[in-house]
């Protein structure tokens, strides 16, 4: 069993995509892999047990064999917290490390560690002290902002040594990318740091659904229920007249368009181009030409009393930061991954 650690030290860089398409494409070469969340962060209840609801979701889509309490074995929560401080000992490092051993029938087991490198240090289940124990290797993850990016893949490379085998950089914004390839990819190489793979920012998973933007702004649903899993890559205020409304949202495709309730002109002409669902604010009330027009073109309607800047201040701090739960999401992470990560050097720096 080879335990690899995809390692990261920011939030929402990618490290749940790249697993599940580095796990997906191995499983698809034969080999018998499995997944593992040693320090989960979102608890999820099934049955009477408390696990990671990410590791839930990912068992369920590799067809694990494994049972929730090794691919999570401890998740951080207020009571785990509580106990911690008043001194119980409550074996986490013995739970996570009795976990790799259950899984040595495996070929490769694809770790997920936290939000950064230090999480858990003071239980014993930080990232490089687990990739130490189980004799694992590293690859470290970074989303493309600035140059500066590059800081936390070599501060990786410098703490793990020899167990770091090479980088993703992800979500590359498109007008940077031949940069990227052209200037940042070669000069990291001539320092000794192999970029097994470098992807594009994707829309598609930087998306959300309709139904998580409701849930962020405790909104009410008027219509077409039934829509609320599709997918909002772009958000539109609706604040302008309606002729020049109409030019700017052609050219915004899958959107949100969030209006005032009153504003039924801006209403109906959303509707005429790419949009994903209305998001009314300042009142409860919508017109009933709007709501007819929604049913008929199946665009969900949804009401709440926030003000508008505050229901797109909620909805902003989830574009491009949803984890992956939808299928749609996975077979997009297992495309890119099988045509853009180098799946062959990768395999000979395990050998």
């Amino acid at each position: 069993m080879i335990p690899i650690f995809i390692l990261s030290n920011r939030a929402f860089t990618g490290k749940n995509f790249f697993a599940l398409g580095l796990a997906l494409t191995l499983k698809d070469k034969g080999y018998k892999i499995s997944y593992m969340r040693p320090l989960g962060r979102l608890p999820f209840k099934k049955g009477e047990e408390i696990f990671d609801e990410e590791a839930v979701f990912i068992k369920e889509i590799l067809s694990l064999e494994e049972p929730l309490s090794v691919i999570s074995p401890f998740v951080f929560t207020y009571e785990t917290q509580y106990r911690l401080l008043e001194g119980s000992d409550l074996k986490i490092k013995e739970k996570v490390i009795s976990s790799f051993s259950n899984l040595r029938e495996k070929d490769f087991v694809i770790v997920v560690g936290p939000n950064n490198i230090f999480e858990g240090f003071t239980l014993g289940i930080d990232a490089i002290s687990l990739v130490n124990e189980t004799k694992g290797y590293v690859i470290a993850i970074q989303h493309w902002d600035s140059e500066l990016a590059m800081d936390d893949i070599f501060g990786i490379r410098q703490l793990t040594a020899d167990k770091f085998i090479g980088a993703v950089i992800n979500k590359i914004p498109p007008e940077q990318y031949h940069h990227v390839k052209d200037k940042v990819i070669p000069f990291m190489e001539s320092k000794g740091i192999k970029i097994l793979g470098a992807f594009k920012k994707d829309k598609f998973l930087e998306a959300v659904t309709v139904r998580r933007l409701m849930e962020a702004i405790n909104g009410g649903l008027v219509c077409c229920e039934d829509k609320l899993d599709e997918f909002v890559e772009n958000l539109s205020i609706g604040a302008m007249d309606t002729e020049t409304a109409l030019s700017y949202f052609l050219r915004i495709p899958n959107k949100a368009v969030i209006t005032g309730i009153h504003r039924t002109d801006i209403q109906i002409v959303a509707m005429e181009t790419s949009t994903k669902c209305l998001i009314l604010t300042g009142g409860m009330h919508v017109n009933d030409t709007v709501t007819g027009i929604a049913k008929a073109k199946g665009i969900p309607i949804i009401v709440t009393a926030l003000d508008t800047f505050s229901a797109v201040d909620r909805m902003e701090k989830l574009m491009g930061k949803a984890v992956i739960r939808e299928k749609e999401k996975t077979l997009k992470a297992k495309e890119v991954v099988s045509s853009q990560f180098d799946i062959e050097e990768f395999l000979r720096r395990m050998k």
